[in-house]
């Protein structure tokens, strides 16, 4: 699922008169830009641009430490920035989220700072389907459960099992974006019916993925016995599966989420799992992240909770960091980064 572009403040020039002065010539005593991640860079990043930047990186309590000494930044979805983190970088020209999920970024504050803000909507897609596809497999064949039978050798596993045949069963996707329709692809191979709710997705959309379209998301999850969340979170989708979406599922669905957390109210999904009315759920997000070890979730034999890592495969990582670097470095060169969310915003500093 993909959502409008928000309204964004005009850019005013190449700086905004503010304290931060005028970043090109404050960056004129560099020989090669800074480029600043809001984690430990590791060897990867430094491959990535060797001979191209300077790195620096957060890696005490704050973090955003050495941020304003950035031209470029590239950051995950833990640390919200907007015009207070802008404040404190005078020199930043572009910042890229490392994923597709932009709702940590204040489009509108980086607009009026002159700021060029960008994702990489094709680098965590692969990784991401495949965690989700293993999650929804993982809890309609009950693996927890019978693991942790097995652990306490309860004995008469056959008998007990009575799980789901996905076979012939239907999935309802939340979303038919790059990652949903990833999933729609795969299940649909594996012989289940799709289908899915998506308001921005078209017709030739739902036609190439052979999903079925629905008007709305309870129309999309009334008779699936599996759910899987790939919305986009925004203060409209927030909480979009709660009590009143849960009770229009049907008794013993399984619901999986990899895309925010914040789009499932965990209290209403413990409240349907302790009901009975969700037979298992998988979550890749959470909300918090990441959950506390203690938490009812994470000690369910029916939930599989795993730590936002689904798009942090070898292959997905080097392709996620490999498509922000060339944002970040296409912007610190005069070009317009591919994949800007903010257009409003260039040449911005960039001029």
């Amino acid at each position: 699922m993909s959502t409008p572009i928000p309204a964004s403040m005009p850019a005013t020039g190449s700086t905004i008169d503010h304290p931060a002065g005028n970043p090109a010539g404050a960056e004129a005593h560099h020989s090669l830009p800074t480029v600043w991640f809001d984690r430990p860079a590791g060897a990867l990043q430094h491959e990535l641009l060797e001979g191209r930047a300077e790195i620096i990186d957060a890696r005490g309590d704050d973090p955003l430490e050495g941020i304003e000494r950035a031209h470029g930044a590239i950051v995950g979805a833990a640390v919200r920035y907007d015009r207070d983190v802008y404040r404190r970088t005078p020199l930043l020209r572009v910042i890229a989220r490392a994923g597709i999920g932009y709702d940590n970024l204040d489009l509108d504050d980086a607009t009026e700072y002159g700021i060029a803000a960008c994702n990489t909507p094709d680098g965590p897609t692969t990784s991401t389907a495949e965690h989700a596809v293993a999650l929804i497999y993982a809890v309609t064949k009950g693996l927890k459960e019978s693991a942790q039978r097995l652990r306490a050798g309860e004995g008469d596993y056959w008998a007990r099992h009575g799980h789901l045949e996905l076979h012939g069963s239907t999935l309802a996707l939340l979303g038919l974006g790059r990652i949903g329709g990833r999933v729609a692809q795969t299940m649909s191979a594996g012989g289940m019916e799709i289908v899915a709710y998506d308001p921005y997705a078209d017709e030739a959309r739902f036609a190439e993925l052979d999903a079925r379209r629905a008007a709305t998301p309870s129309e999309a999850v009334a008779e699936a016995q599996v759910v899987s969340v790939h919305a986009p979170l925004s203060e409209a989708t927030r909480h979009l599966v709660n009590a009143d979406l849960l009770a229009a599922m049907r008794d013993g669905v399984y619901v999986v989420n990899t895309s925010r957390g914040g789009l499932v109210d965990h209290d209403a999904l413990l409240a349907a799992l302790q009901e009975g009315k969700v037979r298992g759920a998988g979550l890749d997000v959470t909300e918090p992240e990441p959950l506390a070890g203690d938490h009812p979730l994470v000690n369910r034999d029916d939930v599989i909770v795993t730590p936002h890592v689904a798009s942090a495969t070898v292959a997905g990582r080097r392709r996620i960091f490999t498509h922000a670097v060339e944002e970040v470095m296409t912007a610190l060169s005069g070009g317009r980064p591919a994949n800007m969310l903010n257009p409003e915003a260039w040449p911005g500093r960039n001029a």
